[in-house]
């Protein structure tokens, strides 16, 4: 979350950030020893961690306020519990997380990283103004219901969207009219999976034993462990690069706007510009760190059984190539490219 704002003597802008999370244990002396790297100035920037932020719980908002985070200019919404299968095993939390009205009490324009996950799956190169959204698992549909919330929307999901799984979702949807109204200035980012080098952080800043997938393939081919990767499942994988460019773009104007100045709130796919599958990723890969690919499987995904999962949701990104003003997003090769030459 962050926040913005001028300062009493007028000498330029001072901002505050206030990054609230939840179980990263090294995180905040990891980010205590990045500052001091920097030597950011407090003049120029004051960032303050505020740990233990659950969503799950009741007062997550006023932990964030006594803090210090009270009026907040922008808010950039990373959080989730990402996992299908752990989405599909606890609906209930999967809701709180992933859908968590109370921040739009702050009022602030928010910048929310969604998923394309939110689309069936049945074609390629979904496009966001124009394809319908229809998510199979519960993590997409507790994403798109907090689109549906920054949207305004009356229904947060119709009964196509919600499917034969009504009774459950409906149990744990928050009701919309206890929902403070939304900010216009917010935007929704369907990201898709996310590829990269480490974060900057001592101790890294990740889920599990890897920063990205990309990682992971590499200690599979390097220890030549027989792995299955899915051919049948296709996606427009991301570059943090790119992740991180919308992110402040989007933060930029929803600072900078003037006063009273008001847009509607858009969705943009945040994807690169390549569809592939796993399978092509770790082929990829194991050709550019010259590694043998023979312990690399490829098969497909069972049709029945296990977490439902959309096979082909890759994505047209021409709308925020023209918005952030690049000639085109990444794709595998540079993603792969710039990663491995860090």
């Amino acid at each position: 979350q962050g926040v913005g704002g001028e300062t009493d003597s007028n000498e330029g802008v001072t901002y505050e950030i206030f990054l609230a999370y939840n179980a990263l244990s090294t995180f905040e002396d990891d980010l205590n020893v990045l500052l001091k790297d920097m030597k950011l100035h407090p003049s120029i920037a004051r960032i303050q961690a505020i740990p233990n932020i659950d969503f799950s719980t009741s007062d997550y908002i006023q932990k964030i306020q006594s803090a210090g985070a009270t009026t907040l200019d922008a808010i950039i919404h990373l959080a989730a519990f990402s996992s299908p299968w752990f989405c599909e095993n606890n609906v209930s939390d999967a809701w709180k997380v992933n859908c968590p009205v109370g921040l739009l009490s702050f009022g602030a324009p928010i910048t929310y990283l969604s998923t394309d996950q939110v689309y069936e799956g049945t074609k390629s190169y979904y496009q966001e103004d124009t394809d319908e959204t229809l998510p199979v698992n519960v993590y997409g549909r507790t994403k798109l219901a907090f689109e549906r919330v920054l949207l305004g929307s009356d229904t947060l999901l119709s009964e196509i969207e919600l499917g034969g799984n009504s009774s459950s979702d409906c149990k744990h949807m928050p009701d919309t009219k206890s929902i403070p109204p939304p900010n216009p200035n917010s935007t929704i980012l369907r990201s898709s999976l996310i590829l990269g080098g480490p974060t900057p952080l001592k101790n890294g800043c990740r889920k599990g034993s890897f920063p990205s997938f990309l990682q992971f393939i590499e200690s599979r081919l390097k220890s030549s462990t027989p792995t299955d990767y899915f051919i049948n499942e296709f996606r427009s994988v991301v570059h943090i690069k790119d992740v991180l460019r919308a992110i402040m773009h989007f933060l930029n104007k929803a600072i900078e706007r003037k006063a009273g100045s008001r847009r509607k709130v858009e969705i943009y796919n945040l994807g690169g510009s390549t569809r592939v599958s796993r399978y092509d990723i770790a082929l990829k890969l194991a050709t550019h760190l010259k590694l043998d690919h023979s312990t690399a499987n490829g098969v497909d995904r069972p049709a029945i059984g296990g977490v439902p999962s959309p096979p082909d949701i890759s994505m047209n990104v021409g709308k925020i190539t023209n918005e952030i003003e690049v000639a085109k997003m990444d794709g595998l090769d540079e993603i792969i490219e710039h990663t491995f030459s860090i």
